[in-house]
């Protein structure tokens, strides 16, 4: 029997997985200080995603993405994309592993080499894959108040200062007007938006699937909302220049954080957000490779003798591995990361994989449908 979350846990969920690395960095950047209206505009191209992700899940109600896309496309070439989309999760997966590592240690661990901290992470994130999505679900559920809870005290702490935000950062507000906002925005649309194609693997297991197109869309909405927020704390505090070149804006933000020597070095608040935030997210994509894995391989439990090992325990720790190891040999530097994954990925992997694919699907869905109509009722 499949594992069964419900429709608030869902939405957590959706909610925390592009939170998670959106939250630390200044996205949308080219749109300068319209970044955060960029960042609401394109929630609308995330909601618009959801209806063709949740369309597909309508037409295959027991399936997961992996499983669907060979009764679409035959079985060579939807094994095919099943391969590439199981890949794309773990590569992901991987590249959220070195955001976590690269920023804990320029913010926390400086002299501690990242195969250590690594190791330690991934440890904890095959543990939590191995409890399954029930388990993840109300973990999330638990910490779910807390990661929202963080930015907003952030918000009331530096208010409170009064001479840290300077409004007029954020103006002239669409100086070149909102066509220039929708041009040079659209990154944003994969990035943080487009990560959610991570849940047509995570549909088929949740209680009351009629509702999960309205819960989807929900979590978008919010999603735009508390990002569109940040986005507007980074640049009211930092400015659009600073924001743009700090590799970790929201870490120096929380920096300036100091109430006449009262509450000082609050980067426990930014730990906080990166800890939670980053396990969530790895977790959720290991996940999906995980399963993805086991539902298109169909490999069994291992038993020998005194020894027995289960499936997802195979996968997970086979898959971990890869995706540590990925981790640490993708990018020569922080920076090189960040270059590769705000511009190659976005336009080369992101794009295809987040919105061609999924439209290209739905289309040949619909016209098999038609096809298939017409042979059962000839004119």
């Amino acid at each position: 029997m499949k594992p069964k979350i419900n429709l608030y846990q869902l939405f957590i969920l959706m909610v925390l997985l592009p939170y998670g690395t959106a939250i630390l960095f200044y996205l949308g950047a080219d749109t300068k200080q319209d970044a955060w209206i960029a960042m609401l505009l394109y929630s609308l191209g995330g909601i618009i995603l959801q209806l063709i992700y949740t369309t597909l899940y309508y037409k295959y109600p027991q399936d997961t993405l992996v499983t669907y896309l060979p009764k679409i496309y035959g079985k060579i070439l939807g094994n095919i994309l099943s391969v590439i989309y199981l890949s794309y999760f773990a590569y992901i997966g991987a590249r959220n592993i070195r955001d976590f590592l690269e920023i804990t240690k320029i913010t926390q661990l400086s002299m501690t080499p990242m195969i250590y901290i690594g190791i330690l992470f991934i440890v904890v994130v095959i543990f939590s894959v191995n409890k399954g999505l029930k388990t993840i679900a109300g973990t999330a559920q638990l910490f779910f108040i807390l990661i929202i809870f963080v930015p907003l005290l952030i918000w009331v702490l530096l208010l409170l200062m009064g001479n840290v935000m300077d409004s007029s950062n954020l103006r002239p507000i669409l100086q070149d007007g909102i066509v220039s906002v929708i041009k040079k925005g659209w990154p944003l649309i994969s990035f943080p938006y487009g990560e959610t194609i991570l849940f047509t693997m995570i549909y088929p297991f949740v209680s009351n699937g009629k509702k999960i197109r309205k819960v989807a869309i929900l979590s978008i909405v919010f999603e735009g909302i508390i990002l569109s927020l940040s986005t507007m704390l980074l640049i009211v505090v930092l400015g659009v220049p600073q924001a743009t070149k700090a590799l970790c804006p929201l870490f120096d933000v929380v920096q300036r954080i100091d109430l006449k020597d009262f509450l000082t070095r609050l980067d426990v608040l930014f730990v906080l957000l990166l800890m939670i935030g980053g396990f969530f997210k790895v977790t959720l994509f290991m996940y999906v490779a995980v399963i993805g894995t086991i539902q298109i391989t169909n490999i069994k439990d291992f038993k020998f003798k005194k020894i027995k090992l289960k499936n997802i325990e195979i996968v997970s720790c086979f898959i971990g591995i890869i995706m540590l190891f990925s981790s640490l040999i993708m990018a020569k530097n922080y920076l090189h990361h960040l270059d590769i994954g705000l511009d190659f990925v976005i336009k080369y992997i992101h794009l295809p994989l987040q919105i061609v694919v999924p439209i290209l699907t739905l289309f040949t869905c619909l016209i098999k449908e038609s096809i298939q109509n017409k042979n059962q009722n000839p004119t």
